[in-house]
Formats: structure tokens, sequence, C-alpha cells
């Protein structure tokens, strides 16, 4: 069990809600995937950076909650985790909840998959 490890992640998702991506806590070669259409398939801190910043801008009031953290073992964490915010351009409310599975090394993460989570 790496508690670092969790803590690096939990730190993350802290930085997240407070509006600052954290991107020291990723490592420059970072793998990032999630269903967003956008987000599939970035490959370093710059690119995951630029989305992060793109798609928090498109909220009004966003909110990022970690729900659940847990180690998985072999340098990898699950966070659960739900993101609201109010559109931009519609107003509308809108409300995600997601798990992601980090693996860190070396106090930073190296890669993120992410999904809609299902009960």
């Amino acid at each position: 069990m790496s508690r670092e490890d969790v803590e690096v992640v939990r730190a993350i998702y802290e930085r997240w809600g407070q509006g600052d991506p954290a991107g020291e806590l990723f490592d420059p070669e970072i793998e990032w995937s999630t269903p967003h259409p956008d987000a599939s398939g970035l490959h370093g801190r710059e690119e995951v950076l630029a989305f992060i910043r793109r798609y928090a801008g498109t909220f009004e009031d966003y909110r990022m909650e970690l729900d659940e953290i847990r180690d998985l073992g072999d340098h990898r964490v699950l966070a659960r985790f739900s993101e609201s915010g109010r559109g931009k351009g519609s107003g509308a409310e809108t409300h995600l909840s997601a798990r992601g599975v980090w693996t860190v090394r070396d106090g930073r993460a190296i890669r993120f998959r992410a999904e809609p989570d299902r009960p």
C-alpha cells in the first residue's frame, strides 16, 4: 500500500476543486484517456493541462468533489469523483459522477484512465 500515491491523487482533486490544474503533479509524459471526445489518448503534461483548462472554462460555478479514494496496489489509485457546474453558454446545470484509475510514480501521475461511474 502506498499512502504517498493516494496523497498525490488526493492533492490533484483538492487543487482541481480550487480551480488549480495542479500541473506539477503530472509527469511530463503523462498518458490520459477519458470518454470525453477531446480527451481520449492525450499524451504529455501540456496537452493534458490545455484540455483541463478548456474543459473547466466551459462552466460557470465549476465544482469538483472527490467522493472516494482507494489504493489498488502497484502504484494505482482508484478515485470516484463528482463534477458539477452550469454551462457558460447555455446556463444548463450539469452533474457527472465518474471513476478514474491513476498510476503514480515518484510523486507524479503518469497515467489516468476515467469512465462514467456505474453503481
